[in-house]
This record gives structure tokens, C-alpha cells and sequence, in this order.
């Protein structure tokens, strides 16, 4: 487990490495003493590269037990995870944002987690609506509203 974190870490380390590469040189941090497209992407870089190399540190060391990586019914939640985010992706301009979030978040816990259905409903309710709140309201962003709208 923690050699897999570790390549996590690596991957991601890499990514943000490319990501501040690219704000840098391509979309500019500064802009004639402004900020210039590149500060906010620059700035999630840093914070990714520092997460990174925190997952990293964390799980340096031989792994606790080994396990055999298609040991039996091994695979049937990390494919119930790719199924839910594609179900999510299909389904998010017809049933619209708020729907779509609370749906995701409520499946993942009972199916991938394996969590009480209050301990689903209440995250999936305030994650969908906290997370509207702040872009839709907030921050004006146009979220789908599917068949809200209507």
C-alpha cells in the first residue's frame, strides 16, 4: 500500500512540477504588475507539489503486510468507482449539478465506502449544496441546473 502512495506522490509531484512549468513560461505570473493568468495556476502547483511530497514522506518505509493486487473480488470497488464517475459524468447535464453531486457523493459511501445510509445522506446533501452555494452563488459560476430548471 504505501509503495503504491508513494507513486502517487511521484506522479502527482510531476504533475504540479508541469503545471507550474506551464504558468510560468506559457500563461505568465506577471502581467505589466498584475497578476497574469498563470498566478492562480502557479499557486495550486505549489500547494499540489507540497501534498505530494507530504504523501510521500508519510508513507516511506516497507509496506505493513503484502497483498496480491487481483486477489480475490480485489477489483470489484475501484470498478464500482470508475462506473459511479462515468454514471456522474452522463448524468450531469440532464439531472443537473445539485442532483448530480448529492448522487455521487450518497453512492460512493454506500457502495464504494460501505457507510450507513445517514452517514451518506448527510455528506452527499451538504456537499451538494455547500458546493453550490459557493460557486453558484458565490462566485457566479453557471452550474447545470438539469431538470431543476424546469
Amino acid at each position: 500500500m504505501k509503495k503504491g502512495q508513494r507513486i502517487t506522490g511521484i506522479v502527482l509531484l510531476a504533475v504540479a512540477g508541469l503545471v507550474i512549468q506551464q504558468a510560468i513560461f506559457v500563461l505568465r505570473i506577471n502581467d505589466g504588475g498584475q497578476p497574469g493568468s498563470g498566478f492562480l495556476p502557479f499557486g495550486l502547483g505549489i500547494i499540489l507539489a507540497a501534498l505530494a511530497i507530504a504523501l510521500i514522506a508519510v508513507n516511506l518505509g516497507p509496506d505493513a503486510e503484502k497483498s496480491a493486487l487481483w486477489a480475490a473480488g480485489a477489483w470489484v470497488r475501484p470498478l464500482l468507482s470508475v462506473l459511479l464517475f462515468a454514471a456522474y459524468a452522463l448524468a450531469l447535464e440532464k439531472l443537473g449539478y445539485i442532483i448530480s453531486v448529492f448522487a455521487l457523493v450518497f453512492l460512493w459511501l454506500m457502495v464504494v465506502e460501505r457507510k450507513k445510509w445517514l452517514q451518506a445522506v448527510i455528506p452527499g446533501i451538504l456537499s451538494a449544496v455547500g458546493v453550490w452555494m459557493i460557486f453558484g452563488l458565490l462566485l457566479n459560476v453557471p452550474l447545470p441546473m438539469g431538470i431543476l430548471a424546469r
